[in-house]
């Protein structure tokens, strides 16, 4: 399998830029269109896909086209979802300190009015 960057940029039916993005897999070419700014994105999208087609036809031979697909889509899907896990996590642990922080800032802030009051009223 092989991603190629389309080397026919055209215009759509609304007069913007598009490129073709070719994707290779055993033996049959997929030419997908895009704008022509994410063609450089979906060919890197494809090549990544690739590698892992790849990665599973080492691993477990020729399992038909469908399956190897599948197989794929549930290998991204789960770094996808791993990937989610780690941000949420992430998210969790820096909301903890911006709070930790902002409870130390205002018992700081409330603590010098009540010092200032102390002194003005002495």
């Amino acid at each position: 399998m092989s991603a190629i960057l389309g080397e026919r940029p055209g215009r759509n039916g609304a007069g913007e830029l598009v490129a073709q993005v070719a994707l290779s897999f055993n033996k049959r070419t997929y030419r997908f269109e895009c704008a022509e700014a994410d063609a450089e994105r979906l060919a890197q999208i494809a090549g990544y896909l690739k590698d892992k087609l790849d990665l599973l036809i080492r691993e477990h031979g020729p399992v038909g086209d469908e399956r190897l697909v599948l197989m794929a889509a549930l290998m991204v899907t789960d770094e996808l979802f791993e990937a989610r896990a780690d941000i949420d996590e992430l998210l969790e642990e820096q909301t903890g300190k911006l709070k930790s922080l902002s409870q130390t800032i205002e018992e700081a802030r409330t603590g010098s009015a009540s010092d200032l009051g102390r002194k003005s009223g002495s």
